[in-house]
Formats: structure tokens, sequence, C-alpha cells
């Protein structure tokens, strides 16, 4: 119980820090394409129109990768959902409940609070990636290090 107790805590330590670095490159990479836009509309014949180019796709592709990793990790929790239902449902069938099944679901629900952690995790990642390496990308173009 202790391992699964240290997992869940390091899996929400990991997506707490990813959203936050997630949201902050965010922040930086639409003030750039802000400014980027703003130009474009100026002076259309000298638009950026690679980077104008680069933003819906690479938004699709990401929450893309990220839906496909919730939904194959949903089916593995919703498996293991309707296992825990089923072994509640059976304590009341038999009182006391013998102590396989209470060991049994302890243990997968431990193990669920971790899947579902790291599911979230799974689906931050693609999200993540995309928007700390454009903010990277365009600091470099911009020749700032902030």
């Amino acid at each position: 119980m202790f391992w699964n107790a240290w997992k869940l805590g390091s899996s929400l330590w990991a997506n707490g820090l990813a959203l936050q670095e997630t949201a902050m490159a965010a922040a930086g990479v639409i003030g750039h394409r802000s400014q980027l836009i703003d130009s474009a509309m100026r002076d259309p014949l000298s638009a950026d129109v690679a980077e104008l180019g680069r933003m819906v796709p690479e938004k699709v592709e990401a929450f893309g990768k990220a839906g496909s990793a919730i939904a194959e990790d949903w089916l593995d929790i919703h498996r293991d959902l309707l296992a825990q239902s089923r072994d509640f449902a059976t304590l009341f069938a038999a009182w006391p409940p013998s102590p396989a099944t209470i060991a049994r679901m302890n243990q997968r629900g431990g193990k669920l609070l971790v899947k579902m952690s790291t599911a979230g995790g799974r689906a931050i990642d693609p999200i993540h990636a995309t928007a700390t390496g454009n903010h990277r990308r365009l600091q470099r173009s911009t020749g700032r290090t902030r």
C-alpha cells in the first residue's frame, strides 16, 4: 500500500509540474504569436507564414495524441472499476467479508488511484511537449533567454 501511495504522490507531483510548465510556455507562445498575427495583419506580404501555418496542425496533433492516450488508459481503468464494484457488491451478499476480498479491494483501489493519475499524465505529455517545444523554439528564433 505504501508503494502505491508513493507512486500516486510522485505522479500527481509530476502532473502538476507539467501543467504549470505547459501554462507558462503557452503564455510565452501566445504572446509571441499574437505579435506575429498583428504584424501579419499590418503587412501580409512579409508575414511569417510558416509559423502561422503551424498553429492549428500542431494543436490538432497534440490533442489527438492526448485523446488517444486517455482513451486507452480509460478502458483499463474502467475494467478495474467494474471488478471493484463487483467485489463491493459481494460485501453485501456475504457479511463479514473475507480477508482476501478486503485485501484484493484495497490493493486494486490503490492501483486504480495510480492508474488514474498516470493516465492524466500520459494525456498531458503530448500537449506539454508541444507547448514547451514551441516556447523553446520561439525563444531561440527571437534571441530571448527567458
